[in-house]
């Protein structure tokens, strides 16, 4: 699986997972009649979400620490491996999944401030990633590469794999250096 559709899914992911956190408690917490949760859990994705865009702008779309040394471990391989999109997906993002799935187990059972507490995670994650897809793909463009995700356990470090892409050669004119091509060129 390209990584830089892994990033994307993360994103989606998580914003997926906000939205069914935050919906979670503001219905329980309409329920319940606890108004004063749901005033409190909508301030606190606020900062949530505004943290993270500040945070996001500072890096000024360039890779994160993370991102990068994973982009520089990457080792050389020529022929990429079938690619299992969905194995990959719930190898490296289960903890997305069972934030989840806690989040609403925690709502029916102590009540709404679990899933709206929960819910700011996701929206921070979202955030702090939504760029790192387009910082990869001009790494890709401008080296010529295609960084894959290695199928691993759930539990082991990701690793990529840095294949052949296709170069783009921005900005550069050519000049002509042999006589038949400045003829040509004329």
């Amino acid at each position: 699986m390209k990584f830089t559709d892994l990033l994307r899914a993360g994103v989606l992911l998580s914003t997926a997972s906000a939205t069914v956190l935050a919906a979670s408690a503001v219905i329980f917490g309409i329920l319940d009649n606890d108004q004063d949760i749901v005033l409190l859990c909508t301030i606190w994705w606020l900062f949530a979400a505004t943290g993270s865009l500040m945070i996001s702008q500072a890096r000024g779309g360039r890779v994160s620490r993370s991102v990068s040394t994973l982009l520089a471990d990457a080792r050389p391989q020529r022929m990429q491996e079938e690619p299992r999109v969905g194995r990959t997906v719930a190898n490296r993002l289960w903890p997305l999944g069972l934030l989840t799935l806690l989040g609403l187990i925690g709502t029916a059972a102590l009540g709404s401030q679990v899933a709206g507490i929960g819910a700011g995670f996701p929206i921070v994650w979202a955030l702090l990633w939504r760029g790192q897809e387009s910082a990869v793909k001009a790494i890709e463009e401008r080296d010529g590469v295609s960084f894959h995700v290695e199928t691993a356990g759930p539990l082991k470090p990701m690793t990529l794999t840095r294949g052949p892409g296709l170069r783009r050669d921005f900005g550069r004119t050519s000049t002509p250096t042999t006589e038949s091509e400045r003829t040509a060129s004329t």
